[in-house]
């Protein structure tokens, strides 16, 4: 019994004086604005707030924030234009994915600035360190830097890709904040949050999260039926189309 006992006091000794070791080891704690984004008919965007605290280590105060909205997976098919007798045509497709159909990034200051280029693509941070696959092997390296600039420009056109330098504010050493716009035509699905707290290159705190957005609303119901019921959505529309056709048809018919 005596043994025992000792045994167990050893082990709270320990568990209470690893206890502060193991608080101080993820140096970051975030949220969100929002925990819920409802898209509606009338959606203009808006902003998304994100915020929370950083701890100093033993090394110092932490100067260096990166935050990441990521939006769902997708596969995306990329067509190259071709001039042919004076006219733009679809030329080679290029086939790549699973990537986010969104994505945001801010930081408190250059990216490359704060962290090595293998450690921004060990965790894909920036739009030009995500790791691009393509889904057929037979093509040049020339032509994949190509269609991987055209993708992003694309995306940063359509403001689904975003990157702000400076875009997280550091108050009083210890809170941080950044916003970040949420487009109109922003994919539905869940969304992931990731808060990197870095030092002297060196990660130092990491937290991730999810951020589930959906449609609301009529919008709802045609979006589900759109991509879960597209036979029964593409009759409807033709349906729709025809009487409508032949209403307008009748009021012209009686003036």
């Amino acid at each position: 019994m005596r043994n025992s006992s000792k045994i167990i006091l050893t082990a709270m000794v320990l568990s209470f004086s690893l206890a502060p070791m193991m608080a101080r080891a993820n140096t970051i704690i975030a949220d969100l604005s929002k925990d819920h984004i409802s898209i509606k008919s009338n959606f203009a965007g808006e902003k998304l707030l994100l915020f929370g605290a950083v701890e100093a280590t033993v090394d110092g105060p932490i100067s260096d924030i990166i935050v990441i909205l990521r939006g769902p997976g997708e596969n995306f098919t990329l067509r190259k234009k071709q001039k042919k007798l004076g006219v733009w045509v679809n030329g080679a497709a290029y086939d790549i994915g699973p990537l986010p159909g969104f994505y945001a990034v801010a930081s408190t200051r250059k990216l490359s600035q704060m962290v090595p280029p293998n450690v921004l693509r060990e965790h894909s941070i920036g739009a030009d360190a995500m790791n691009i696959n393509f889904l057929s092997s037979d093509i040049e390296p020339s032509e994949r830097a190509e269609a991987i600039a055209g993708f992003i420009r694309l995306k940063q056109a359509r403001a689904l890709y975003a990157e702000a330098e400076n875009g997280v504010q550091i108050i009083g050493g210890r809170l941080f904040r950044a916003e970040i716009n949420l487009p109109p035509g922003m994919p539905v699905g869940t969304y992931v949050t990731e808060f990197f707290a870095f030092q002297n290159g060196r990660l130092v705190g990491y937290q991730t999260g999810e951020l589930p957005v959906d449609i609301v609303g009529t919008g709802h119901i045609l979006h589900q039926a759109a991509y879960e019921m597209p036979l029964v959505y593409g009759i409807g529309g033709v349906v729709m189309a025809c009487f409508m056709g032949w209403g307008v048809a009748t009021l012209f018919r009686r003036r």
